[in-house]
């Protein structure tokens, strides 16, 4: 099975690169002519839980150059997601499948209309970031899910598993409730990423304060209720465990929206706690805790030419 990673930034690029470590014939397709002039010409290189060495992966800036693939790996921003179209209609082969690991909701829903039938779903808990052009750290190894939307294992599912096994950066399954699946890690993002970029806070120091853990309960449980009124069944029983849990487990890191407001970059908070949002008045639900989250971080992206610096 031969792999297109659409987007090589932090994950694609670690992912891009235990693929072809790992074997696999994969090419990465980015839009940002310097990262692939850099990576062509000196390597991706690569540091962290996996350790540090030179990879010289496939990358290409033009889809033309990419070829036919079966895979079509999309890790781009949510808000590029409708951008990557055009590009999969490039490189995707007669058969090739689709498969989206990206943050938040409303990917797959961006997607299948333009491949019927042809689109997987799925979360990854591996952690990536980026340091530089051609520079990234794996910051952290874990399972994978993927599955189909209708909750049918296919031999398709059990063949791009089977590929993504390779990375050996964790268990990689197939599963019946994929969807499940993105809403769960849906919820631990809302509960983490906003709280954490407005708090200024690495990931473990948001429960350290019984107000940082009402936030974390407030969050989760307006979730929940979103999540039951729409018949979704999550993967784990207990989700305000869940968030702490991941919290703890990944203390020192940053997330990645912190990191896209340091880098002056778009968050993904339109489909994180404002698509909750949504999917609540939807279904006639109030979601103050959500909106007030997605109002703060959008705000905290408009103004970041106005920010007031003060003395440390």
């Amino acid at each position: 099975m031969r792999v297109g990673i659409v987007g090589a930034g932090a994950l694609g690029s670690v992912l891009g690169g235990l693929l072809s470590e790992g074997g696999v014939d994969a090419v990465l397709i980015e839009r940002d002519s310097e990262q692939v002039r850099v990576v062509r010409e000196d390597g991706l290189w690569l540091e962290g839980v996996s350790g540090d060495r030179l990879i010289r992966p496939q990358i290409v800036w033009d889809p033309a150059e990419a070829g036919k693939v079966d895979l079509a790996l999309v890790l781009v921003k949510a808000y590029d997601t409708r951008g990557t179209i055009a590009t999969i209609e490039r490189i995707l082969s007669d058969e090739g499948v689709v498969l989206t690991l990206q943050n938040g909701i409303g990917n797959y829903e961006i997607l299948e209309p333009a491949f019927p039938g042809r689109v997987l779903l799925g979360t990854t808990t591996i952690g990536a970031m980026a340091l530089g052009a051609g520079r990234f750290r794996h910051t952290g190894v874990g399972p994978t899910h993927l599955g189909e939307p209708d909750g049918i294992i296919r031999e398709r599912t059990r063949a791009v598993a089977s590929v993504l096994e390779k990375m050996n950066a964790g268990p990689v399954h197939p599963v019946e409730n994929a969807v499940g699946s993105v809403w769960s890690k849906l919820i631990i993002n809302a509960a983490i990423n906003a709280p954490c970029t407005l708090l200024r806070l690495r990931n473990g120091d948001l429960p350290f304060s019984q107000a940082g853990k009402e936030l974390i309960h407030d969050v989760v449980e307006e979730c929940l209720t979103i999540a039951r009124a729409k018949g979704i069944r999550l993967i784990f029983d207990n989700p305000e465990e869940r968030v702490i849990a991941v919290c703890e487990g990944t203390a020192g890191n940053i997330n990645s929206m912190f990191q896209d407001i340091i880098a002056g970059r778009r968050t993904e908070i339109e489909f994180i706690n404002a698509a909750l949002a949504k999917e609540a008045q939807s279904v006639g639900i109030a979601a103050p805790a959500n909106r007030t989250l997605a109002s703060l971080i959008q705000a905290l992206e408009s103004t970041a030419d106005r920010r007031v610096d003060l003395p440390v």
